[in-house]
């Protein structure tokens, strides 16, 4: 029997395309596996550091009063750089593993079978931790029977049904939630920026409209432009930032190293204090009519400066403003905490070790507190090039480098 031209052909791509199909179900799958098999590990780990604090914090400061909650902060640090994730992450996995456990234990089983998407049961873990007992098992099993919906339309159904099983305590929530309200920042390429804010629903759709109104009027002057979403983006900017140097301008100090070459027209790029390179013609923007800026040359070629040693205890000013320039935030592996909200850290304490920039770590207060009261150690790896930590189970890691 002789087979049509471009029937085999066309037999084929179609069991090629099932193929593929299927090895991206089985690859689903076996991540939403391993991803469940992750939150179980970090559960069972924080359990033990629980039960053997001593492993965390030597066999003396086991019984203190707090032993065990630093126990359980030095494992969070140990699973944490050893996973490579935030230590907020590693909490809120052990967090969302003991409440669907605890809460929702089919969603819990489809999860750890790898047929209930991750995303889904992050946030069953979220809203059943809000729910009464007595409505527990009620919203598990309508979880499980919404486990095929994309994220999505998982999410509004999930909240929803959550809403009706507890439509008491929505406005107590709304108030919690509210205390929860605030601003962030979150560097991105090609020096931009996310600027970022939790707020109360109508304050933020309030807001928002605000600034759509102002951009929309602007959009329509006839020799505008810009596009309705830059005119927002501009909009915003104006309303919180001000023109530089316009009156009402609020005066805030950032530092900014310049390479004295970019100063004198060159393209070396500068480095912006919490965010890393910026191009030359903005640094010299800056530096020409930004008093408020504190202006550092460094060498055109080698860029290095000259330390000297410090025969006190608390750095002066100028050495440690250079610390936290050059290094902006917290020296402990994976913690992006801005330097200038946290301490300066002797590594040798003084007097044995100088206060000087070789033997001073900017730590943040909670990394500060794990150095000197759990069994992590740390050394200094000489030449100013950052710390070597050791975890309470003996993993070995240097400092993460500066993010420019």
């Amino acid at each position: 029997m002789n087979t049509p031209p471009g029937l085999y052909d066309e037999a084929l791509a179609s069991t090629r395309i099932e193929f593929g199909i299927a090895r991206a179900e089985v690859a689903l799958m076996s991540a939403t596996r391993a991803q469940a098999e992750q939150w179980a590990a970090v559960v069972d780990v924080l359990s033990e550091a629980r039960q053997s604090p001593e492993v965390f914090v030597g066999e003396l400061l086991a019984g203190a009063p707090d032993g065990v909650e630093f126990a359980v902060r030095a494992a969070v640090a140990d699973l944490a750089v050893r996973l490579g994730v935030a230590e907020s992450t590693v909490r809120t996995q052990a967090h969302h593993a003991e409440q669907l456990i605890a809460r929702a234990p089919q969603v819990w089983a489809w999860f750890r079978e790898g047929e209930f998407a991750a995303p889904n049961a992050r946030l069953v873990a979220e809203l059943v931790s809000d729910l009464p007992r007595e409505v527990w098992a009620q919203f598990d099993v309508a979880m499980v029977e919404l486990r095929e919906l994309a994220p999505a339309r998982f999410r509004a159904k999930a909240r929803s049904l959550a809403s009706r099983l507890n439509p008491a305590e929505m406005g107590e929530r709304h108030r919690v939630a509210a205390t929860e309200r605030r601003v962030w920042i979150e560097n991105d390429r090609d020096g931009m920026a996310w600027l970022g804010a939790y707020l109360p629903a109508e304050d933020a759709h309030r807001a928002f409209a605000h600034i759509d109104q102002a951009a929309r009027s602007l959009a329509a002057a006839p020799d505008e432009t810009r596009t309705v979403a830059q005119l927002r983006a501009d909009t915003l900017t104006d309303l919180l930032a001000g023109v530089l140097g316009a009156p009402g301008s609020v005066g805030v100090t950032v530092a900014v190293t310049v390479p004295v070459l970019a100063l004198l027209g060159g393209d070396q790029p500068a480095t912006l204090d919490g965010y890393g390179p910026i191009d030359a013609e903005t640094a010299r923007r800056l530096a020409a009519h930004a008093p408020s800026f504190t202006r550092i040359l460094t060498h055109p070629i080698s860029g290095s400066i000259l330390d000297i040693d410090r025969i006190s205890y608390r750095p002066p000013a100028d050495l440690a403003r250079w610390v936290r320039i050059t290094r902006p935030t917290c020296d402990f592996p994976g913690c992006g905490r801005a330097s200038v909200r946290g301490d300066l850290d002797h590594t040798v304490p003084w007097p044995a070790g100088p206060t000087a920039a070789c033997n001073l770590a900017p730590l943040c207060r909670h990394h500060h507190r794990l150095k000197h009261h759990t069994a992590w150690t740390v050394i200094n790896a000489g030449a100013c090039h950052g710390l070597i930590w050791t975890s309470p189970t003996g993993h070995v890691r240097g400092s993460d480098p500066p993010p420019f």
